[in-house]
């Protein structure tokens, strides 16, 4: 459940007497035994006594996407990066629960940070481009899909691909 909710179990924030407790892990264990609304209101209450904690954030944002509540989830998601903008961990759950609910645009938008921190890979690009196509964003689905060759340029797939995509953008023109 950890890796399912991006919750950490060793992950610690510094000088925060919550994240180092056994009660910390208490919420942990609730997410990791599936007892999600549980392990909720046990960190929102928690997050009463520390409100800028981006782990208990985090944590929150992690646990409402797997409640499929992903709007929910994308605030306390964006609270957390404000306060821990360098965060691999909270950049990823961002992208992945805006990717999840469709909505690829604002899920680019964290591509380059995401690339500084070197967590962007060629399959979250191919899973925005599918979005984007789906969604008719050829020009953008394009500009992923040449992203994701450059990232990793051993899937042969994608060059078909990309032809559709292109001979679906010169057919619009027309």
């Amino acid at each position: 459940m950890a890796q399912e909710t991006g919750l950490k179990e060793n992950q610690v924030i510094q000088n925060d007497p919550l994240c180092s407790s056994g009660e910390y892990q208490k919420g942990l264990d609730l997410a990791e035994n599936g007892k999600l609304a549980e392990a909720l209101a046990y960190f929102q209450k928690y997050l009463t006594s520390s409100p800028k904690n981006a782990e208990i954030l985090n944590d929150i944002g992690a646990i409402l996407h797997c409640m499929h509540r992903s709007d929910e989830a994308v605030e306390y998601f964006l609270k957390a990066k404000a306060l821990q903008p360098a965060s691999a961990e909270i950049l990823w759950n961002l992208s992945e629960t805006y990717l999840a609910s469709g909505h690829a645009e604002k899920a680019m938008e964290l591509f380059d940070e995401m690339e500084k921190l070197d967590i962007l890979n060629a399959e979250v690009l191919n899973r925005t481009a599918e979005i984007l196509i789906n969604a008719g964003n050829l020009s953008d689905a394009d500009r992923m899909l040449n992203k994701s060759l450059e990232l990793s340029p051993n899937q042969p797939i994608l060059h078909p691909m990309i032809e559709v995509v292109r001979g679906k953008m010169a057919a619009n023109k027309i």
